[in-house]
């Protein structure tokens, strides 16, 4: 036999499992944007793990394509979608990716996601494809998920769109105009001030938010700031009415909206205190911990007597101060499992329990928060108990759980860095980015 023309049979349920496999796996590192327990070293163990998976789609070529896509036929989720875009752009087969595109066309709220990160992920490699569905003549789901990109990859990707940004912000789509305030928000285009200001009177919610968001990323605060919390405080009302997979897709963009709100709100404003008792308590919670300024605290402390989100307060507290509430021995013991557990409603304070929060015992946080020193770094933007600078965010974004290094990231892109973090990123372009950090800032330290 000539081993070199000899071919291994294709296993067809081996290879399907290759692509479910890998969709789960990127599944569990994108909840991780709001877990407390998954920090980088997990993400680079599932990172590793789904690369295997692709690895071997990637070897049963042909074969792997036709298979992975019938996955996402029959299952149409977001992780099914990145892994079918990651296939086609390992040579960028346009006619794959029209395949990928027609099928989250069906359900874009929830495939676009997975298309979009997969996209990001390649990095350069995605500048054709941005230039081709940015297209004027493309369909609002290849523009949107253009648009989106972009925004994630920053201004060098911008620059490949086919259209100004202006051309984008007139469209007749409301998603295509929410996209585009996304991407204007990382340009660098003078001009873009006017178009996003029309737009904070947008009659669609997301266009709005977006378009307020984009305006004080670039500086102009003081009329965006408004707009965006009015959004933020509607949003809270909608979600609070919706049900189910609507209510799940109304918190992520809520969630969105306040960390938003919270990192471009100056530290030691006064309309940050005001905002706390109109947000629902989770979303106040986020908000005080985004923000980062200490003053919140003693609203924190009061929320750990809220059965609703006792845990997640000790854990905001944690987040702000740096002390572990657990290993100061204030949490209350958990109760023994009971047999109808497995019957109880899955809500966010059950979520928070699975995710190994523990329970405050808010008496004793309270007794020391009387006294605590941390009240001096009140109007500072602070995060575990340190005014972030470049070496604590650095040492955050090495051991922190994902929420944090969130934080920590901002920081970092905010202050002229020429490094782009994206917590969201390959595990190795993300080491790539911190090691970048960590030369700069010994560059830093020696001169």
């Amino acid at each position: 036999m000539d081993s070199s023309t000899f071919q291994f049979p294709v296993i067809a349920p081996l290879v399907a499992r290759h692509a479910e496999d890998a969709a789960f796996y990127w599944s569990q590192m994108d909840r991780a944007r709001i877990s407390p327990q998954f920090g980088f070293e997990k993400l680079q163990h599932f990172n590793r793990l789904q690369d295997a998976h692709l690895d071997g789609l990637t070897v049963a070529e042909p074969n792997g394509w036709p298979l992975a896509l019938h996955v996402l036929e029959r299952w149409r989720k977001a992780g099914e979608a990145f892994v079918c875009t990651l296939l086609a752009m390992h040579r960028v087969d346009q006619a794959r990716l029209d395949a990928v595109l027609a099928v989250v066309r069906q359900r874009p709220d929830e495939l676009l996601r997975g298309l979009v990160s997969a996209l990001a992920w390649v990095g350069d490699q995605s500048n054709e494809v941005i230039q081709t569905w940015s297209d004027p003549k493309a369909d609002s789901v290849a523009q949107v998920a253009a648009l989106r990109v972009a925004a994630v990859r920053g201004p060098a990707a911008v620059a490949h769109l086919a259209s100004p940004l202006a051309t984008y912000l007139e469209s007749p789509v409301p998603y295509v105009r929410a996209a585009a305030c996304r991407a204007a928000g990382v340009t660098d285009q003078s001009d873009i001030a006017s178009p996003l200001t029309a737009a904070l009177e947008d009659l669609d919610l997301p266009v709005r938010a977006e378009a307020a968001i984009a305006l004080a990323t670039l500086g102009h605060h003081d009329i965006a700031l408004a707009v965006l919390q009015a959004c933020v405080l509607l949003q809270a009302g909608l979600r609070a009415s919706a049900t189910g997979w609507y209510k799940m897709q109304s918190g992520r963009r809520l969630h969105r909206w306040t960390v938003k709100l919270a990192l471009l709100t100056t530290p030691g404003a006064s309309s940050a205190q005001d905002l706390l008792a109109l947000l629902p308590p989770r979303s106040a919670l986020t908000f005080a911990m985004a923000h980062g300024d200490l003053i919140h605290l003693p609203f924190v402390v009061e929320q750990m007597g809220n059965p609703e989100v006792d845990r997640y307060a000790g854990w905001v507290w944690q987040t702000l101060t740096g002390m572990d509430i657990a290993a100061a021995g204030w949490t209350i013991p958990e109760p023994a499992p009971s047999t109808h557990d497995s019957n109880q409603v899955l809500t966010q304070t059950r979520l928070d329990a699975d995710n190994g929060l523990g329970r405050p015992l808010q008496a004793a946080v309270r007794a020391f928060a009387s006294s605590s020193p941390f009240f001096v770094l009140h109007g500072k933007r602070v995060l575990c108990g340190q005014e972030l600078d470049l070496e604590h965010a650095l040492n955050l974004l090495e051991s922190a759980p994902q929420p944090v290094r969130f934080l920590a990231a901002h920081n970092v892109n905010g202050a002229g860095s020429v490094v782009r973090m994206n917590v969201c990123a390959p595990a190795s372009a993300q080491r790539s980015a911190m090691n970048a950090l960590s030369h700069m800032l010994a560059a830093k330290v020696a001169a």
